[in-house]
């Protein structure tokens, strides 16, 4: 049925838009929040006797989630008119965002109960802990916000760093999100790559032990490419990447992570950083350059940098089978996971995400 152009009016002028400047301050302070989850998983594996809900780092991680909260009240309040329903004062891309914030102070809410009836979780089971995974879903809903918001706006992401910028971090925040749930295979974290292969044949005593850490290992090289590649691919499907942002979201993955570790394997981090900035030279060089050199170019970059930055630091404990392995292995992730993706898609240049 065709609507009558005034009634169609009438309901676009229904969807409030968010500024840079909005998109910004919400980005930003989706970086505190990041910050204070990534402190309070430094309390639980460097500070002992944790045994309260009530602590420092929580209290971070609740005030980045606080203050995103009221910003993103904030801009609703400022944008309801007379006459017009509070949903419909959300911004663009934002209306996610308040169902994570329901989600997340449920889950802040669930997990404060969980601890002090179950007590405080002290390893990997603090990761898999269901009121934390709600804290995931909540979080991630909320940090996407201003990615969705520039999309709406723009209908692709900008070309230009100065309107693009809060969707490059946002994409950042999400990933390092996602990233702090997979810490337990993270090699940033934790390098299995220093322990040299032990050798012990095949169903001789004492074989799947020797191997468990290169297994380890393997594994989070390969999550580590998922981690970093799918989030750029889905990116770029909605226009080409904006500068900086392969490197935004490799710093975002493997800074925080090495933090974890109180930046014992800093060097390492350091360098596949400094790796993903070559990747960002190659993307500049080649403007068309096809979502399959993207997603080969940045395992092989960055896992070929972290590699070397072992080996600079001299904890590499790997053969050349090993890590050049990893490195034609993680490549050959990339390639399918592009093709998973659609590579072949060229990237949208209209049609915004949901709010």
């Amino acid at each position: 049925m065709r609507v009558p152009a005034k009634l169609a009016g009438h309901r676009g002028n229904a969807e409030q838009r968010s500024s840079v400047a909005d998109d910004g301050i919400a980005a930003l302070l989706g970086v505190w929040l990041i910050a204070g989850v990534y402190a309070d998983g430094w309390a639980h594996l460097n500070v002992g006797g944790l045994d309260s809900f009530f602590t420092p780092w929580h209290g971070a991680l609740y005030g980045g989630f606080t203050a995103l909260t009221a910003w993103l009240a904030w801009m609703t309040w400022r944008r309801k008119q007379p006459g017009r329903s509070w949903r419909d004062a959300i911004p663009a891309g934002y209306r996610q965002g308040v169902v994570g914030v329901a989600v997340f102070a449920a889950g802040g809410v669930a997990d404060m109960v969980w601890h002090l009836v179950f007590g405080v979780e002290a390893g990997v089971d603090a990761l898999v802990s269901p009121t934390h995974l709600v804290l995931l879903v909540g979080g991630t809903l909320l940090l996407s916000s201003p990615l969705r918001a520039v999309l709406q706006r723009s209908g692709a992401l900008p070309r230009r760093v100065t309107d693009a910028w809060p969707a490059a971090v946002s994409l950042a925040t999400m990933t390092a999100l996602a990233g702090f749930f997979l810490s337990y295979v993270s090699v940033f974290a934790q390098p299995t790559a220093t322990m040299p292969l032990t050798s012990i044949p095949e169903g001789a005593p004492g074989h799947l032990e020797a191997e468990l850490p290169a297994t380890v290992g393997l594994a989070g090289y390969l999550i580590g490419t998922a981690l970093i590649v799918v989030p750029l691919l889905l990116a770029r499907r909605r226009g080409p990447l904006p500068a900086g942002t392969v490197a935004l979201v490799v710093t975002f993955v493997a800074v925080p992570a090495a933090a974890l570790s109180e930046m014992r394997w800093a060097v390492p981090a350091i360098a596949a950083v400094g790796a993903s900035l070559v990747v960002e030279l190659l993307l500049r060089a080649l403007p068309a350059a096809s979502a399959v050199t993207l997603a080969v170019g940045v395992p092989g970059a960055v896992w070929s940098g972290q590699l070397i930055g072992l080996a600079l630091a001299g904890d590499l404990g790997w053969g050349v089978e090993m890590w050049a392995g990893v490195v034609v292995l993680t490549t050959l992730a990339g390639y399918l996971l592009a093709v998973v993706a659609g590579a072949n898609d060229r990237p949208r240049t209209s049609a915004g995400m949901a709010g």
